[in-house]
């Protein structure tokens, strides 16, 4: 892995000039990659499956630095799906060579679905796994970014909205298109835990307290009562169930 690390580190240095944007994506990476190995060996997998699970970590944001470069912004909805667009760089000329020669359509489907709404089920079990533990790796690092500074969301003083609101009492992941405030934007982060699929993924929540830390921030950049009365009270059913969901 240390030379496909290298490779990773050759491949982003050229885009350092694009700004300090660039460095929070290639940390990032890193933090997801380490996730992956994290989850993957706590499903006692084999030593080259964990290696596996690493390079799907390390190669998830690929297309962050082009993105960037591009269109300066880490929208998808701005510019484009970062998810296909990684498939695309990394099949161009094999360039995905350079990191390994061995489960290319694995790593593949781990960049192409990693920020999806949903995983399509006519994908194989096996590639799935390990699709789902990028996802986890991913949701869990954008949830410390929020608590670390690396990402900002100020609120605005809005509130969340009805359906939103609802889709985190409902337990569902939330849509994109459904959000229409500032407030909506922290809904969506809690409504990750939802969409976890891994014991150890909820467990690092725990040990993390990423939830309460991330609610914490928001609070205290808020004024308006009612947000403050809707983040304890979303506060009090995430927590539960990431209790619940460690205890199967």
């Amino acid at each position: 892995m240390k030379e496909a690390q290298n490779e990773f580190f050759k491949y982003t240095e050229s885009y350092k000039k694009y700004g300090p944007k660039i460095e929070l994506k290639i940390s990032h990476t890193v933090r997801v990659e380490k996730l992956c190995v994290d989850i993957a060996k706590s499903l006692n997998l084999s030593d080259e499956d964990v290696e596996l699970a690493d390079m799907c970590g390390l190669l998830h944001d690929i297309a962050r630095f082009e993105q960037w470069k591009r269109y300066q912004t880490y929208s998808d909805l701005a510019s484009l799906d970062h998810g296909d667009l990684g498939v695309e760089i990394l099949k161009k000329n094999n360039f995905i060579n350079k990191f390994t020669k061995k489960n290319h359509e694995t790593i593949f489907r781990a960049v192409k679905y990693h920020n999806k709404y949903r995983v399509p089920n006519t994908i194989s079990d096996r590639n799935k796994l390990f699709v789902n533990i990028t996802r986890d790796a991913d949701k869990i690092d954008i949830l410390q970014l929020f608590v670390n500074g690396g990402l900002v969301n100020h609120t605005e003083d809005a509130i969340i909205s009805d359906k939103v609101y609802k889709a985190i009492l409902d337990k569902k992941e939330i849509k994109r298109t459904d959000v229409k405030t500032k407030a909506d934007d922290i809904a969506v982060r809690l409504g990750f835990v939802f969409d976890l699929n891994f014991k150890r993924s909820y467990e690092i929540l725990k040990e993390t307290d990423y939830i309460n830390k991330m609610i914490d921030v928001q609070i205290k950049d808020t004024k308006n009562e009612t947000l403050v009365k809707q983040l304890n009270e979303l506060r009090e059913f995430v927590n539960k169930y990431i209790g619940e969901m460690i205890k199967c």
